[in-house]
């Protein structure tokens, strides 16, 4: 497997997919953290008392610096691994695949002007508005939300 020198930490070598960093020719112990906020494991070394995501070596071995502060190493496969070739400078923030997974946006999605007609039509009937967002799995949050906004007879 080829290995690159890292473009600013003297005498680092990184692999393609990060499974082997050497410093000084002797190997680096990489530790898998628990992301409290993704859940996800997230691969990590300590290099001069600082910890360093093997995501962002690998990136910064084979893609280069950052282009600004800005960017942050990101998977173009999100469960795939950290091959150079899987991954990219990206925008810091929320992911295009975190953001279609997101509770909020399916309920979104799920929310539309006939689902709305229906759950009017029902809660008329006398059915219960909870039962009827529990079957359909829309949050209450997102049906006052999608009312308020569109739905002018109710204000």
């Amino acid at each position: 497997m080829e290995s690159r020198y890292h473009p600013i930490i003297e005498d680092l070598k990184v692999n393609e997919d990060g499974t082997e960093l050497l410093l000084n020719n002797e190997p680096l112990t990489i530790k898998e953290y628990d992301q409290k906020h993704t859940r996800k494991l997230i691969q990590m070394v300590h290099i001069n008392r600082k910890a360093i995501s093997v995501q962002k070596l690998v990136c910064e071995a084979w893609h280069g610096v950052a282009p600004t502060g800005e960017n942050a190493a990101r998977r173009v496969d999100e469960l795939g691994s950290n091959h150079y070739s899987n991954l990219y400078w990206g925008k810091r923030g929320m992911t295009k695949s975190s953001a279609v997974d997101h509770k909020a946006a399916n309920d979104r999605r799920k929310l539309t002007a006939e689902v709305y007609q229906n759950i009017k039509t029902r809660k008329a009937q006398g059915e219960k508005l909870k039962a009827i967002l529990k079957e359909l799995d829309i949050s209450h949050g997102s049906f006052y939300q999608y009312r308020d906004k569109h739905d002018k007879t109710e204000k």
